[in-house]
């Protein structure tokens, strides 16, 4: 059965009716796929409908800038998988992330951030924050006594940490970080884009916001670019409120990608982490690297943490490094088949990229060498594909790059 609005304008000339003709016909049925709600704005019966909306009375909608039904679909899912009272989507993750500081740092104090922060993030602290008189601290944010030492002395509102770094995928201890920055008045907020909520609900151990952007792993496609922020309600709705401001909430489209992936997140994150389980095995084996940055591993500095905190695994990140430095990367690089160098992560096939061009390319060289990405360093985010046909690929690159290396030296 459907519900057919009577035709109107039946009268009304061919201009006229190019703008109004036409009937959407709305099934009393439920979709089994969420509809798409592709509108800039809503149309209202009369005044009194109007104050109904606008001050909340009645579930309408106002205008594409303040969010749309797709958007707050995505929320409500992505709050329901963080166990949280309230979620924000936002136009992209550092949109998310600006949001989070730019409002529980309202009004004055200090940021203590782990040092090994994802370029974007760093360049959004040092250009607005700092710039704009926010005091700014980096910590290790693997050194509990180095963080809680900070936190007593700079006392900040905020303390900031990725729960699996970028590109080393060193692991914070969530409990014992919340624990800190509640004995010393400051506010956890946690990016938590490698982890997703399947593997880490990051509020769950301390944290009073968590971040995350979607077109990594939540989206999981390599389609989507949006971001969002989760916590409690009286922290999420006046970042809600800055985003709106901004004219950063999610696009109604991005939000219905976004919940499209999140469908199969638990699935693919699965696989996901055992792949990477694997090539973090292989890799440690092979003589042409000198370091593999994975939690699975036992030389891992945070591989009992991990156990504990990730059970399910800790997604498809792992980062490695090559003997024979920037030429033996862009030789590995160019010896590759199917997995392609990508300067993003978490889509479902796999990636590599190269830290010092791309995520840490404005780090000073000595400063990127002080946090263990060197010339050397690669990234890879492992796919779902099967894990044999990676390992293939990967060794062919390996045995490509003997080849040109024999090659140079014989001439």
């Amino acid at each position: 059965m459907w519900i057919t609005p009577e035709a109107h304008l039946p009268e009304s000339r061919p201009d006229t009716l190019a703008v109004h003709a036409g009937r959407l016909e709305i099934p009393v049925n439920t979709a089994s796929s969420p509809p798409l709600f592709q509108a800039s704005s809503y149309e209202f019966d009369d005044l009194d409908e109007v104050e109904r909306v606008y001050s909340g009375e009645s579930a309408g909608r106002i205008y594409g800038r303040y969010g749309g039904p797709n958007g707050a679909q995505f929320e409500s899912a992505l709050a329901e998988l963080e166990g949280a009272e309230s979620a924000a989507g936002a136009a992209a993750g550092m949109s998310a992330i600006d949001a989070a500081l730019a409002t529980l740092l309202a009004g004055g104090g200090g940021l203590l951030a782990g040092r090994e922060l994802y370029g974007g993030t760093s360049a959004l602290v040092e250009n607005d924050y700092r710039k704009a008189g926010v005091r700014v601290e980096y910590v290790d944010q693997s050194d509990l006594d180095a963080v809680e030492a900070a936190l007593e002395r700079s006392r900040p509102k905020v303390l900031y940490v990725e729960a699996l770094t970028n590109p080393l995928l060193h692991v914070a201890d969530l409990p014992a970080l919340g624990r800190l920055a509640r004995g010393n008045g400051a506010r956890l907020v946690v990016d938590a884009t490698f982890a997703t909520p399947v593997l880490l609900r990051a509020l769950d151990h301390g944290a009073d916001l968590v971040v995350h952007s979607v077109g990594k792993y939540l989206g999981g496609h390599g389609d989507v670019g949006a971001g969002v922020l989760a916590g409690s309600a009286d922290l999420v709705e006046p970042a809600r409120a800055y985003l709106v401001r901004r004219g950063a909430v999610i696009p109604h489209f991005e939000a219905w990608l976004a919940l499209r992936g999140l469908r199969t997140l638990a699935l693919r994150m699965e696989r996901h982490s055992a792949n990477a389980r694997a090539v973090a095995a292989f890799l440690a084996g092979r003589p042409e690297v000198v370091a593999v940055h994975h939690p699975s591993l036992p030389a891992h500095p945070q591989h009992e943490l991990s156990a504990r905190l990730y059970p399910r695994g800790t997604g498809g990140m792992l980062a490695f490094a090559l003997a024979g430095g920037r030429e033996a990367v862009a030789g590995f690089l160019g010896a590759l088949r199917t997995v392609a160098v990508v300067h993003s992560l978490g889509e479902v096939a796999t990636t590599i990229s190269y830290p010092p061009s791309a995520s840490h390319r404005y780090v000073d060289p000595g400063a990127r060498a002080s946090l263990g990405v060197g010339e050397g360093t690669l990234r890879l985010s492992t796919g779902i594909e099967d894990v044999r046909d990676i390992l293939d690929d990967l060794s062919a690159a390996f045995a490509g790059l003997h080849g040109r290396v024999r090659a140079t030296a014989e001439t």
